[in-house]
Formats: C-alpha cells, structure tokens, sequence
C-alpha cells in the first residue's frame, strides 16, 4: 500500500507511456489510486478495532444487551468504505498535484528534469492553489471557520484572527494539505531506510495516533464537535494512514494474477464490509440505543455515518430521510429537524410535531398555565432573599442525601423549609436558564421579569452581583446592582448583611445574592478541603459557598428577619463530573446537569418534601404568588404554593432545552456557519423523560423512578409510552421556536455585545 509507483509515477510516467502509450501510464496511476483508497480503507478499519475494544472495555458506555455490542460492530463495516473514500479521494489530490507540478515544473523551466529547488517551489504553489479549491467546499470551509472561530476565543488571537479571518481560513487549509503530504512523503521516504529507522518511525506515528484518539474519546466530549474533534479524527486518520503505508506492500503485488488466494481473502473481506455496510444502512434508525451510543461515545463509526448522511442527504439541508437521519422531505430544503416551525402552512417544516396552527399554540399556553394564578388566602409583603448558585448540582447537598458534609448550613435552613426533589432547570447553562427564570417562561419572551414586577410594586430591588455583564442583561428593575470585591463572595456576604441592616422596615426589599464559587475552575479553600480530585475540589467550592450563605441566615435569625422574609435557594444548573465521560456543563439534558436543588423558606410555613417534578421557570410566578402579584402576560410558570401547603396540584410537563453554539461570542450571528446543536427533553409526572438530539435525529427515553441514573434507554422497548412523550416533546418545540422572537438573547450573542465585556460561561 502507498507503493512507490503512488510517487515516483509522476516521474516515471512520460517514459512508461512512451513505452505503451495510453496503457501502462495510466495502469499506474490507477494502482496508485487503488493503493490510496486501500490504504485509507485499511487505516480506518485498523483505528476502528481499537474503537471497538477501548467502547466495549469502558463501563461508561450504555450497551442494553449483547445483541447490541454485535450491532455495534456490524455498524464498523461502514468505516472500512468510508476509509476507501477518503483514500481514494486523497490519493486524487495527490496524483493531481504531482502531475501539475512535473508539468508546469516542465513548462517553466524547459527541461526535461528541472531542479529539485524548482520543482519545489511550483509544487508549493500547486498545493496553495489545491487548497484555494478545498477551501471553496462549503464542508470544508466551516470546518476550517470553525477552528478559527475557536481560535478567536483566546485574548491574544483575537484581534488579529477577527480581521484576517479569510486569509487565515486559506494558510490553514494548506497547513492542513502540507502535512498530510508530507506525512505520506516521509512514509515513503522511511520505507527505504534501515530496519531501526523504520521502526521508530512506526512508534513515533503509533504514539501520536494515541494522543489523538484519547483526545478525540476523551476530552470535551459532545463540545467542540467540528474544531477539535474532527481535526483529532482527521489527524489520527492521515497518520494511520502513513504507518499502514510504512509497511511496504504494493497493491499490484499483491493482486498479480499467480496470488489468487489474495484475491479470494479480499473478496472474502469486501463482502463482509459489504454485507455490514448494508445492514448499517438499514438498521441504523431503528435502534435509538445503538444510535446514541455511536453519536456519544464513538469517534471513528459517528464520522462515518456523517459521511453516509452527507452521501445520502439529496437536498442538501444535512438531513437524509435514510439511515435514520430524521429528514421528512428530502426534496425540500426547507423540510429538516433544524428549521423553525412556521404557523398554519400546512407542513411539518421541523419533522417532528406535526404542522401547528395558531389555535394549538394559545391551547398549549393555555394548559401551560394552569395553576400560575393559584389564590392566596392572605398575601403577605414579605421580603425576599432569593439565592442563585451557578452550577450546583442537587446531589451535591446533603439534604438531598449526599454523604459528604459539605452543606451543612443550608441543610440546616432547608429542615424549616419546603425542599422539592425533583426540581430540574430549562436549560443546563447560565446563557439559556437565566432569561427563562427570571421571565417564568421557556423562551425569552421579553416579557417583564418577576424582579421587575416586584420593582414596580413597591420593592427595594437589591441585587448583589458578580458576573454583572451577564445578570444586568437578565435581572431587570432593581434598584441598585452592588458589585463585589474580586469576585469574592465573603465581601458580597459581608456588603448585603450591611445593606439589608439598614433597609427602611416601611419598605419590603427583594436582594438577589449570586454565587459563582461551584462554577468551574475550581478553586481550594483552606478550610474546606476535601482532597487533591476533581469532585473533591468541586465539594470544596460547594462547603465555601454554604459557610458564607450560612453567615447571612445567621443575621437574619439574630436580627429577627427570618420572621418576615422568604428565602429561596436554586442552581441555574448542575455540573457533570465525569459521568459518562463528561466534565462541566452546557452539553447535556442527563441529570446530572439539569437536576438542581430548589428549596423555598416562608416564616410560619410547616416543612415539607414535594416530590413532583417541576422547573426553576416557576419560582418567579411562585414568588409573586407569595406577594399577591400576578406574573406577566406570557409567562407560563405555574404558581407552586399549593404543593407547598400539601395540597395535589396537577403540574403541567417539565421542559428543557441545551444549545451549543461552535462560533465566536464576537461574531455577529449573520457570520455563523455552524448549525447549532440542539437537545430537547421533557419530563412528566410519571417520572418518565425523553431527551431528543435534533442534530443526530436521536430518542433517549428514561424511567427516572426506576433508573436514576439514566442507563437504560426505553425508547425502543415501550413504544407507547415513546410515542407519548415524543408527541409532548414535539409540541413543545414547535411552540418554542414559533413563539421565540427573532432578537431574543438566546438568538444574539452568547457572551453579550463585544463591547459589554465577557463572562464565563
């Protein structure tokens, strides 16, 4: 494979034609094209057995069944042709190059052998001019976008990427071309060298070929999917391709017409990879567990089947109607998993809820709705101490049963209050959670804020931030916004006991506290030191933050506030930390970035667990019920005083939606060339939760009462429960994207304007 005639036909073929013109030229260079694409083939099918014994060692990976780790390998068949595609494409470029520059190398100088120096530089333009035209496939341009626009994200590149960002897109696309020539070049070199050399250049490549799938398996997983992990997957490709290629065996050797066993064990192998290619075909789409579990946790097979999808997809909208790929029409481009549902024309523009009229949208806000306006018999005006902890994780508290004493004083505060145990966010990052809380909604509606409404009713707004971009952009109406010192939350204890000491008793106040110490990174705290590892250092941050808030209950109890103020306790999100190899957040629906603790203190009121499932959107409403206020027009929180007095309230669903955006918070959204991720999940009181993958058209359905920590993907085993759920879900999506307004935040910049500063995620 990669035999000699790959490179050295360039200049051995004028002589060869000469010899037998218009045969033994052109035979050369079609056993130099089959080298290329075996070769490929050969590369893919070697990283996809490593793919196959690293998934099937791991017991992170969900396998439901043996039938299932089979299916999984059937499903690597298609590598093996995806591998002989991009060989052959590969080896195209490459004979395409040689050829011009031996050409033009000819043309230039008129000689029949022109200079290495020569031939070298036209062979360099040759290959500027090859990348030109890569860089005018769209695919390849927003991969290329895409690296750059990870690549704006650091300070010191910023600037000079933003401003330059074409000609840069050109120099790394033939950075790109270079290196995997060069890799193939010095392949061929290697070959010819000592028996020493040859072998250190084999575990050189083997080396780097690890690095590069242990990142691609391993780091940031379901992020950065088109800039990191796809350069980790072409990287480790093209080196897999040199060491095949680093073992001298030629295509036309091998294949001569005496070696006819060699021809029977390839055919033998061609119809193996031909029989699982078309069994993937088929059967990809009907096994969502199968499907998840290629999409979350491969690297070689999931870029395979985007190869296929990309093969298959007739109009071009990135959605196929075969193989699983979600498209309802693949003669529309207007048709796929990721357009917006258009009201009343007729069609199921989204693929998922069926076509919506205007009619269907106010029932569903209707039934949304039900109970956000619930009585109280005797309103009071009491103050509010509402307390936002970015990234805390429910199961992190020891009143939700964590064994470690990490929280003691909140546990203490939560025995006097209502603790609901199933409390789940909108949205497992500040950016999407934050507008839809403080609005009582799922989509910012640019509807007035429970702040705002509390503002205009005669509250002293009080807000104590430290991400002051990001909560003035969402925490609307307060009075006054008192920023800390560094960032550090002792100072924004120490600033509210201050101010709230000296609040006029004549006025009701509502102090917004927020804490950003459990966000990642992690910092230690002396005093609160639980070991050197991750979840260690996340507990510290989580025992900091409950000892500072124990300080202010504190007060509140020796200046006799807890008598006339409501405290509530909530997390935008949870955090994952290595489960199912995930780390942070904002990549996810699991449980472990949407469970989130929600505990509500009222003066007099009995305690109480409330084990329905209900969202962070109807604290706002919640809070304005305490008051006797009603919420705005468009929310949609439902009011959770009724469950809080124990009596049986039937709460509508649960939603959630997760977007990842592969763009740099400085571009301005026109720009963007990557379609966002989108992941939808829905929860009803049965405890039963389906998560929707609109990009990979996938379906993951849990029992959360019988299978907390999500292992066992039901999709497929109870249909009617699934077609359920699916139908909730579907709804929900239609309505959303309907009702969300073109300049929601949501749909602006992630980060803010450019000119409003940055904050971390």
């Amino acid at each position: 494979m990669l035999s000699s005639r790959t490179t050295d036909g360039a200049d051995n073929w004028a002589r060869e034609s000469e010899a037998r013109p218009g045969s033994r030229g052109w035979r050369v260079y079609t056993w130099s094209l089959f080298d290329y694409s075996l070769t490929g083939g050969s590369a893919l099918l070697l990283l996809t057995l490593v793919e196959m014994i690293d998934i099937n060692s791991r017991s992170s990976v969900p396998f439901q069944s043996l039938a299932e780790r089979f299916g999984l390998l059937s499903y690597g068949g298609l590598n093996a042709l995806s591998g002989l595609l991009i060989g052959m494409l590969m080896g195209l470029l490459v004979i395409t190059a040689s050829l011009l520059t031996k050409g033009a190398a000819r043309v230039v100088t008129a000689a029949d052998r022109p200079r290495m120096r020569h031939r070298l530089l036209i062979a360099l333009n040759i290959w500027a001019l090859i990348a030109f035209a890569l860089n005018q496939e769209p695919h390849v341009n927003r991969y290329i976008i895409g690296v750059l626009r990870e690549g704006e994200k650091i300070d010191s590149l910023r600037n000079t990427l933003l401003h330059h960002e074409r000609a840069y897109a050109y120099a790394v696309m033939l950075g790109i071309v270079f290196g995997c020539w060069a890799v193939l070049r010095l392949t061929r070199a290697i070959r010819h060298r000592d028996r020493a050399v040859r072998i250190a250049w084999r575990v050189s490549l083997t080396v780097l070929i690890a690095v590069a799938y242990y990142v691609d398996s391993r780091i940031e997983v379901q992020l950065y999917e088109d800039s990191l992990h796809l350069s980790a997957y072409l990287f480790s490709l093209t080196l897999t391709m040199g060491l095949v290629g680093s073992f001298n065996v030629e295509s036309s050797s091998v294949f001569s017409p005496t070696r006819n066993k060699h021809w029977r064990v390839m055919g033998a192998i061609g119809a193996v990879i031909a029989l699982s290619s078309s069994f993937t075909i088929f059967h990809f789409g009907r096994n969502q567990s199968l499907k998840v579990l290629v999409f979350y946790h491969t690297t070689q097979t999931k870029e395979s089947v985007k190869v296929a999808w990309w093969m298959l997809d007739s109009d071009g909208d990135g959605y196929p109607a075969l193989m699983g790929g979600g498209d309802a029409d693949d003669s529309r481009s207007d048709i796929s998993p990721s357009q917006i549902e258009i009201i009343g024309d007729g069609v199921d523009n989204n693929c998922i809820g069926g076509d919506l009229s205007a009619e269907e949208v106010e029932e569903w806000k209707r039934t949304q709705r039900r109970g956000s306006d619930a009585s109280v018999s005797a309103p009071r005006r009491l103050n509010v101490v509402y307390i936002f902890i970015d990234a805390l994780r429910a199961d992190h508290l020891g009143t939700y049963g964590y064994s470690r004493a990490v929280s003691p004083k909140i546990d203490r505060l939560a025995a006097r209050s209502t603790v609901f145990d199933n409390a789940f966010t909108p949205a497992p990052n500040t950016f999407e959670a934050l507008p839809k809380f403080m609005q009582s909604s799922y989509w910012d509606g640019h509807f007035e804020t429970w702040t705002e409404t509390l503002a205009r009713n005669g509250y002293n707004a009080l807000l104590f931030p430290r991400r002051i971009t990001t909560l003035r952009r969402h925490v609307k109406g307060m009075t006054e916004a008192y920023q800390g010192t560094q960032g550090r939350l002792d100072y924004t204890i120490d600033r509210a006991i201050e101010i709230l000491s000296a609040a006029p008793a004549a006025q009701p106040f509502c102090a917004y506290l927020y804490a950003s110490d459990p966000h990642r990174p992690y910092r230690e705290h002396q005093d609160f030191n639980f070991g050197s590892q991750l979840t260690d250092r996340y507990d510290g941050e989580i025992a900091y933050t409950d000892s500072q808030f124990g300080r202010l209950f504190e007060w509140m109890e020796s200046s006799g506030r807890m008598s006339d103020t409501a405290i509530v306790i909530m997390a935008d999100h949870g955090e994952s930390l290595g489960e199912r190899g995930i780390f942070k957040h904002s990549s996810q629906l699991y449980n472990e970035q949407t469970h989130v603790p929600m505990i509500i203190y009222l003066p007099g009121a009995k305690p109480c667990r409330v084990g329905d499932y209900v969202s962070t959107i109807d604290l706002g409403t919640t809070i304005l019920n305490i008051a006797g206020l009603a919420p705005a027009s468009g929310s949609i929180g439902v009011s959770l005083l009724p469950l809080m007095n124990g009596e049986s309230v039937d709460h509508p669903p649960v939603y959630g939606e997760q977007t990842n955006k592969q763009e740099s918070p400085y571009v301005r959204p026109e720009r963007n060339v990557h379609i966002e991720t989108k992941k939808y999940m829905v929860i009803t009181q049965s405890g039963f939760k389906l998560i929707y993958d609109r990009n990979v058209s996938s379906f993951e359905l849990y029992d959360l009462k019988n299978d907390p920590a999500e292992s066992h993907n039901l999709f497929d085993r109870i249909p009617e429960r699934a077609a359920e759920l699916k139908r909730l879900l579907g709804r929900y999506i239609d309505v959303v994207t309907a009702s969300r307004p073109f300049d929601a935040d949501e749909n602006r910049y992630i980060f803010g304007e450019p000119d409003q500063g940055v904050d971390d995620e």
